[in-house]
């Protein structure tokens, strides 16, 4: 081998010896003080979302009321109070309807006795009525009658304002009914009335009926 081969070799060979020691020691020392040009990516799943509000969207499934409007989303500092007053009153009559539609002869239908906690005198009055029937005709002893509910969408009546002193909610819902180990599945929509009284809401009247998905 000629001394200019050697040459040649011995300068290949540092030149990778200094990329090798530049990757493995000095790249990561830079890395933390370079500036970070990629594009910010979505949080990970599990970690914290900025903090919003949303009104769901009022689309019904396969649109059954015409409206393709996005949910309106509002920050925790909006000074719309109706607004959020709205959310709260769909909040609510979400869960009171998802309360009312779930319960079974095994828990001898207490759900309806959860429900009449939130709700006017004469509305809970009528839960109660409600919860004696089922209970005659799926008494607890018999085979197992059970409804599961799960909501949909709630459709506040006005997505940004509050006129008056009653305020409606519908609620759809999708509900399992298992009877005697026969399961079907319906979609009931709830409608919901609050009445103002004084500085609260009350829950007033509670109706439901089928609807076609």
């Amino acid at each position: 081998m000629d001394r200019r081969t050697k040459i040649i070799l011995l300068i290949i060979g540092s030149v990778i010896l200094l990329a090798l020691v530049i990757w493995f020691f000095v790249w990561p020392l830079l890395q933390p003080v370079l500036p970070t040009f990629s594009k910010p990516q979505p949080p990970a799943i599990g970690e914290p979302q900025p903090p919003s509000t949303e009104i769901p969207n009022t689309t019904t499934p396969g649109g059954a009321n015409g409206s393709n409007q996005d949910p309106l989303t509002v920050s925790p500092g909006s000074d719309n109070p109706d607004i959020q007053r709205i959310i709260e009153l769909s909040r609510r009559a979400g869960v009171l309807a998802e309360r009312a539609e779930s319960g079974s002869s095994q828990g001898m239908f207490n759900n309806y006795a959860d429900a009449a906690l939130d709700a006017s005198p004469e509305l809970a009055k009528k839960f109660l009525a409600q919860q004696a029937e089922l209970r005659k005709a799926h008494p607890e002893t018999g085979p197992n009658y059970l409804t599961l509910a799960r909501r949909l969408v709630e459709i506040p009546e006005s997505r940004d304002t509050i006129n008056g002193d009653a305020f409606i909610v519908r609620v759809q819902l999708q509900v399992q009914v298992t009877d005697n180990g026969k399961t079907s599945t319906e979609y009931r929509e709830a409608t919901v009335r609050f009445d103002r009284q004084g500085g609260d809401w009350v829950i007033a009247s509670y109706e439901t009926k089928p609807f076609t998905p």
